[in-house]
């Protein structure tokens, strides 16, 4: 069975910093593409920084640079969903609000009715 879903993957041929290896996955190879071309210009980054690094310090120095990024996106993620809900809240206390206010305006207009 875990054969089936291998041949099920598509393999890709990737080239980052020089450096050729295969990923198999159910992925797009639009969407792998765009994930190599990160991992790539991060790398870049990293390796201008430092041109003597070693490739292994380099690719550790790599995921480091991207788990922190990937860190700091899910945090703001966290905060963003937390402000949405107290917009959320926000929202439906002012829905409740203009509620009662057009009933008092209502009851007003009716009792101006009245005195007229």
């Amino acid at each position: 069975m875990l054969e089936e879903k291998n041949q099920d993957k598509k393999k890709f041929k990737l080239n980052i910093l020089g450096e050729s290896f295969t990923v198999t996955g159910d992925f797009s190879e639009e969407y792998i593409e765009k994930l190599a071309g990160h991992v790539e210009k991060t790398g870049l980054e990293i390796r201008n920084a430092y041109p003597k690094l070693p490739f292994r310090r380099l690719s550790y120095l790599m995921m480091i640079n991207l788990a922190d990024e990937y860190f700091k996106l899910r945090s703001q993620c966290v905060d963003l969903s937390k402000e949405k809900e107290r917009l959320k809240e926000a929202n439906q206390s002012l829905h409740q609000e203009l509620k009662k206010l057009r009933q008092e305006n209502e009851e007003l207009t009716n009792l101006l009715e009245e005195v007229d």
